[in-house]
C-alpha cells in the first residue's frame, strides 16, 4: 500500500519521502458518521424552525395583549368623560319644566298689558331676569335650547305631535313648536315637540 502511495505521489511533483497528509492517513471518511451528522443536523434545524414559530406565536399574542389593554385604557377613559359630562344630566332635565314654567308666565303678558300696570311690569321683569340667569347657568354646563323652526325634522332632536299641510313651505320641514327641546353636550335630553309640514 506504502509503494502504490509513493507512486501516486511521484506522479504528483511530491518528494516520495516526504510524509503523508491528514486524509492519507485517516483513510475513507465512515458514511454512517457522516449520515449521522447530517441527521442531527436536520434535527437542529427542524428545532430552530419549530422555536422561531413559538417565538412568532408569543411575539403576535403579546402585541394582541398590548392592543387589547390599550383598548380597555381607552374606553375606561372615555367612560369616565362621559360620566363627569352627563353626571348632571338627571338634575338638568328636572330643571327644563322650570324653564318650561318661566317661558310659558313671560309669553302670557303681553306689553300692552304691562304698559297699564307697573306691578305686573315688575313681575314680568323679574321672572325675565330669572329665565335668563338660568339659561346662563345651563349654557355654563353646555346645556343648550333647541330652536327647530324651519329645520328638516329629526327624530333624534324632534318628536313629531302633528302634521299640516302647507303648499308654501317644504314638507318635512317643522313649521310649529309645541315645546322646546335641549341638547346636553350634543346629546339630546328631551327632543322639541313638534308640528311638521305634510306633504301634500
Amino acid at each position: 500500500m506504502q509503494s502504490v502511495v509513493r507512486v501516486l505521489r511521484s506522479r504528483a511533483g511530491a518528494p516520495e519521502d516526504s510524509p503523508p497528509s491528514p486524509q492519507e492517513e485517516e483513510g475513507p471518511v465512515d458514511r454512517a458518521v457522516l449520515k449521522e451528522k447530517e441527521a442531527e443536523i436536520s434535527a437542529l434545524k427542524e428545532k430552530l424552525a419549530a422555536e422561531s414559530k413559538m417565538l412568532g406565536d408569543m411575539k403576535d399574542r403579546y402585541l394582541r395583549a398590548l392592543a387589547d389593554g390599550e383598548n380597555v385604557r381607552n374606553r375606561a377613559k372615555k367612560e369616565l368623560e362621559d360620566s363627569k359630562v352627563f353626571s348632571i344630566q338627571s338634575f338638568a332635565k328636572d330643571l327644563l319644566p322650570v324653564s318650561d314654567v318661566l317661558e310659558k308666565a313671560l309669553e302670557s303678558v303681553g306689553e300692552e298689558d304691562r304698559q297699564g300696570n307697573a306691578t305686573l311690569a315688575n313681575l314680568h321683569e323679574g321672572v325675565s331676569l330669572t329665565y335668563s340667569q338660568l339659561h346662563q347657568v345651563f349654557k355654563r354646563h353646555n346645556l343648550v335650547k333647541i330652536e327647530p323652526m324651519g329645520e328638516v325634522f329629526d327624530p333624534i332632536y324632534h318628536e313629531a305631535m302633528f302634521q299640516i299641510p302647507d303648499p308654501s313651505k317644504t314638507p318635512g320641514t317643522v313649521c310649529n313648536v309645541v315645546q322646546s327641546g335641549y341638547i346636553l353636550q350634543s346629546r339630546s335630553i328631551r327632543p322639541a315637540k313638534v308640528g311638521v309640514v305634510k306633504e301634500t
